[in-house]
């Protein structure tokens, strides 16, 4: 009997531990949540973090905050979540500049893009706009291309910076069409200045770009992505004129590295679940975005194509910050 009851109690125990660690495993989350933005407060991809952090705090059933952490081209905010404990509370939610562009630009990073983070998901992607103040005389990419080679250097620009995603959008559109633009750069928003005719043309994201389209304040161009925008379908794309000419700029999920494995596939689960609900896809389609979902493993491939391609351009031109 003492040796059946010893049996007994070693089984018991195994049991006991078996279950604490799977409830243990199973816990998360525990406590809230925080996305950690590198953008300021109001632009377009804060919008979608605090769309996100209300869905998936619901779904999770534990509260999700936004931290907005800009600056550095972005490298402030990604560095801050490459810092974090990789625990599943704290999560990078960013365009994909920090580890396909931002490494070329700067000397010295503070985090490293393929060892510090781990992909979650490529969520959000779409196209941008090339708009023009109404009293530049063109109304299209043909009649843009003829006015810039009539006056070399005199068309302008505008970026959100040396190396952002509209510059260097602009370096190809004028590789392809073979014409010398003007690059004004800003620290923020030239849409103020590109309304009041201080520079000629801007690259807009839909969400920024249609309602001031909408309202006469500017005037389309031309479309970035692989097929027309649906919000303004008479717009022809730059592909359409230039075949390959695409310039996309797409929102995703990073974790810490060494987050575990089973924590990062449920955030997976869970985001892609978040971007097919009603009220996302509504949201999603107001700002001329597309939906995606793609697996950990599928996002890392894309930003080590995306990464290879933009480190060439960006040596080919040579732009650096510092």
């Amino acid at each position: 009997m003492r040796k059946l009851a010893t049996l007994w109690g070693a089984a018991l125990a195994l049991t006991l531990a078996g279950a604490g660690a799977q409830a243990q495993s199973g816990a998360w989350p525990q406590r809230p949540i925080r996305i950690i933005t590198p953008t300021p407060a109001g632009v377009g991809s804060d919008v979608f973090a605090r769309a996100y952090a209300e869905r998936l705090g619901q779904m999770l059933k534990t509260p999700v905050v936004v931290e907005n952490r800009p600056g550095a081209l972005a490298a402030i905010g990604t560095d801050a979540v490459a810092k974090a404990a990789p625990d599943g509370y704290t999560i990078l939610f960013s365009t994909s500049n920090p580890f396909t562009m931002t490494p070329f630009l700067l000397s010295k990073l503070p985090y490293n893009p393929q060892a510090d983070l781990v992909p979650v998901t490529q969520a959000l992607k779409g196209g941008s706009f090339i708009v023009a103040n109404p009293s530049v005389p063109a109304k299209n990419l043909v009649e843009l291309v003829a006015l810039a080679k009539k006056d070399p250097g005199r068309v302008s620009f505008a970026s959100y910076g040396s190396g952002s995603t509209a510059h260097l959008g602009f370096e190809l559109l004028q590789d392809a069409a073979g014409i010398e633009l003007l690059h004004v750069p800003y620290k923020q928003s030239a849409m103020p200045d590109v309304i009041a005719g201080q520079v000629m043309l801007g690259f807009e994201p839909p969400i920024s770009a249609l309602p001031n389209i909408r309202a006469g304040r500017i005037k389309p161009i031309a479309y970035t992505g692989s097929q027309r925008s649906a919000a303004l379908p008479d717009v022809p794309t730059l592909a359409e004129r230039y075949p390959g000419l695409e310039v996309f700029t797409w929102l995703g999920f990073w974790l810490p590295a060494k987050t575990p494995p089973e924590i990062v596939d449920r955030f997976n689960r869970e985001i892609r679940a978040a971007t097919q609900s009603p009220e996302m896809q509504r949201l999603i389609a107001e700002a001329g975005l597309e939906p995606m979902g793609t697996t950990p493993e599928e996002t890392r491939a894309i930003v080590r194509r995306e990464a290879e391609a933009m480190g060439k351009l960006i040596k080919a031109k040579n732009i650096r910050i510092d």
